[in-house]
């Protein structure tokens, strides 16, 4: 689909002769936490006439939340996100003769979860100019929201093309087909990467449930036709694997909830779901929907997701196949409605899974939503969604806060409400047996949970290659060994200290190249409080 680029001689291998394939650990393997999911493949060869030439694909972008008491690096001690520093892969938007020393020609998104694709709006306010974006229809459309939540005009929006998954993208000699897996958000997909010199498959975020709503699920059909070929590395998402345990499927949540309605006929449920987890909204509609019960959704991120599904042919009432009475809760004429329904004949999805402050949850549990009234004695509450690491303070003091009030409140500690969205190990295990790889590289994970998976993995006879961020692992036929290059053990981050509560919509916190007293004074809001700048914490590379 492109053409073809010159190689500089950064891209190549020292010493190397003829055509090399590597992979770039740019982030996700992390020390810590999960989240900043990136890697780049990177193909060098000569063309027809003996001129060097070269390819490199990105996959993924994503965010990772800042960890104050556990940072991936003391320089990011500080920081609210970090994202892997792509300094030397991207052009600048405001300066055309600059060149990178390894230019990326294509990214590749997996999914729409920000830890995947949450980077690519914060790299364009940088003032990076980046290169097209393959994905699916879905995920093509939430980044397009991110784009705009972000405050970017169209015009600075890279180019996105919307792939099917089964159909080959070839960049150069270099092919990329995607394939279905199952996860908590729809159009989720893995990559198998076929080059002269070998070939990757990428997992993915990815599990095997096949009693998804939206899905596609995950088809070992279509699977074993796309992957037909030796897979020579495997990138393996290790988030489940130290959990030996039977996988929980939206069906059994949707099971859970039919138990719960049949048992509380008379009760409004209340129903927690994070953004992005468009499958447990999914299974909670279609209890609604067999129980005739009216399904209120509130919270932004579940407005904006079932607008996307909406634009991209994915409403809900028409996937469910069912006769469903959805409507989005505001003030006015719906909360008045809501207010007037009999508990019996609602239930309603909100934001605030975590705890966060100015969700739907956090604003009704103290009494201040405009639309939402919470009673103790009508409604049951439920979160259908786990702890996340470094959120559980938040989330636990909204617990505790609704447990004061008097509110029966259920969690997946208590009942099986939260549909795994990460395979877990018997899912893991078949998995690998259906890609027969033969070296698995353990990704998306914490050392530890990486370990797990390492562990895991030799048991069943797997030869497992350990890596770190920053690492760069040359791939062929005949094995896989790290190249050992300058980012090894020191891999490049960029932080950001942002102002609690405020967003990236203004680009004037974003102006990372001009020093701290140059920056001109941001205009004074009508309320008259400062904003200020945050803090970029770059990592310089040793």
């Amino acid at each position: 689909m492109t053409s073809d680029r010159d190689m500089p001689d950064a891209g190549r291998e020292k010493n190397s002769k003829g055509p090399s394939l590597h992979w770039h650990v740019l982030g996700g393997n992390n020390k810590h936490q999960i989240g900043a999911n990136s890697g780049m493949c990177v193909y060098n060869y000569t063309d027809a006439d003996g001129a060097p030439r070269q390819k490199a694909l990105l996959f993924d972008m994503g965010i990772l939340m800042g960890d104050h008491g556990n940072p991936e690096d003391p320089a990011l001690a500080d920081s609210d996100t970090v994202i892997p520093d792509l300094a030397k892969f991207l052009y600048k938007a405001d300066d055309p003769g600059y060149t990178p020393e390894l230019p990326i020609d294509s990214i590749f998104l997996t999914h729409n979860h920000s830890d995947h694709m949450g980077g690519i709006p914060l790299l364009i306010l940088m003032g990076y100019k980046l290169p097209k974006i393959y994905a699916t229809p879905y995920t093509a459309k939430r980044l397009e929201q991110e784009l705009s939540n972000a405050g970017l005009d169209p015009e600075e929006w890279p180019e996105i093309y919307a792939i099917a998954p089964g159909k080959a993208v070839a960049e150069g000699p270099v092919n990329v087909t995607a394939f279905w897996v199952s996860h908590s958000t729809p159009q989720s997909v893995g990559f198998f990467i076929e080059t002269p010199e070998g070939n990757i498959l990428h997992s993915g975020d990815f599990k095997l449930d096949q009693s998804v709503v939206w899905g596609p699920a995950f088809s070992e059909e279509q699977f074993r036709r796309i992957v037909s070929k030796p897979v020579d590395l495997l990138l393996l998402d290790s988030t489940g694997t130290d959990r030996d345990v039977t996988p929980v499927t939206e069906e059994d949540v949707r099971e859970t909830l039919r138990e719960l309605i049949e048992e509380h006929p008379s009760k409004r449920f209340i129903v927690a779901v994070m953004g992005g987890y468009e499958e447990n909204l999914a299974s909670v509609a279609m209890v609604a929907a067999e129980y005739g019960r009216t399904l209120w959704v509130a919270g932004g991120a579940h407005e904006q997701t079932l607008s996307a599904l909406q634009d991209t042919g994915m409403s809900l009432p028409d996937h469910l196949g069912m006769e469903l009475d959805l409507r989005i809760l505001g003030s006015g004429k719906t909360a008045r409605d809501l207010a007037e329904a009999k508990p019996k004949e609602s239930i309603v999805v909100v934001t605030g899974a975590q705890g966060h402050n100015n969700t739907v949850l956090a604003r009704a549990a103290d009494g201040h939503h405009n639309a939402l009234q919470l009673n103790p004695k009508t409604d049951i509450i439920l979160f259908c969604a786990p702890s996340i690491p470094g959120q559980e303070a938040s989330r636990a003091k909204m617990l505790a806060t609704l447990a004061g009030k008097g509110f029966t409140v259920l969690t997946p500690q208590e009942a099986t409400l939260y549909s795994h969205a990460h395979a877990r190990l018997p899912e893991i295990i078949d998995f690998v047996k259906m890609a027969d790889p033969k070296n698995i590289m353990p990704v998306h994970g914490s050392k530890e949970l990486r370990g797990s998976c390492a562990s895991a993995m030799k048991k069943m006879g797997k030869n497992v290659v350990h890596a770190e961020n920053g690492d760069v692992m040359r791939v062929s036929r005949d094995g896989i060994r790290s190249i050992d290059p300058p980012t090894k053990d020191h891999p490049p981050l960029v932080g950001f200290k942002t102002l609690q509560g405020t967003t990236w919509s203004d680009r004037y916190y974003l102006m990372v190249n001009a020093p701290q007293k140059d920056v001109p004074e941001a205009p004074k809001p009508a309320n008259n409080n400062k904003k200020r700048r945050p803090k970029i914490f770059n990592i310089n590379k040793k």
